[in-house]
């Protein structure tokens, strides 16, 4: 049974917020980060194929489309630059033998900001808020004037501040409040009125 709801265009942002933060698998679970010692890690490395697979299945989730699937490889590839195989596993993002967890851990700060660098490299923030947005819309959202809107409504260091403070637990920081509400604003603005 499908069951239509009609959402306010703040509602409709705010769910769009949560869509993007759920693309990039953030789960708001325990903060602690391991901390496993070397002599807990297997003596056998994970081949680095394995990890970025899982990577990229991390971030696209279990039925991505073909453009979210290249952004899971791309951001896959991009993580594993930005932090080695240790810090991965001291993250909880990748276990011992090389797996890759099914949802992400709360982050501290530096894997956050690696993992919000990464798929900004692959996949800008604003065209993947406006993506979700119009698939939340069911195409009524004015694609062009709500990119353009939240592109001029925050600068690139606010939007990063707020992604990372989210990865990282913090859902109440200012930076997250000014781009919920720009959100809201801009879909406010570029979906019809009924």
């Amino acid at each position: 049974m499908i069951i239509a709801v009609r959402l306010s265009p703040d509602r409709l942002a705010a769910a769009a917020l949560l869509l993007v933060l759920a693309l990039v698998a953030c789960d708001a679970g325990d903060p602690d980060t391991g901390g496993r010692s070397d002599q807990e890690r297997s003596s056998a490395a994970p081949a680095p194929d394995t990890v970025r697979e899982g990577l990229a299945v991390l971030y696209a989730g279990d039925a991505p489309t073909p453009e979210v699937l290249a952004e899971g490889e791309c951001f896959a590839a991009a993580l594993t630059d930005r932090l080695t195989l240790d810090e991965l596993v001291d993250a909880e993002l990748v276990q011992d033998d090389g797996q890759v967890v099914a949802s992400a851990p709360v982050l501290d700060a530096d894997v956050a900001g690696a993992w919000v660098d990464s798929v900004e490299s692959c996949a800008p923030f604003v065209e993947v808020s406006t993506r979700a947005l119009a698939t939340q819309s069911k195409g009524r959202l004015d694609e062009t004037s709500y990119a353009a809107c939240l592109e001029d409504a925050l600068d690139p260091a606010q939007v990063r501040a707020a992604l990372v403070a989210t990865l990282t637990g913090r859902f109440d920081t200012p930076d997250v409040q000014a781009l919920s509400a720009a959100q809201a604003d801009c879909a406010q603005q570029a979906l019809p009125v009924d």
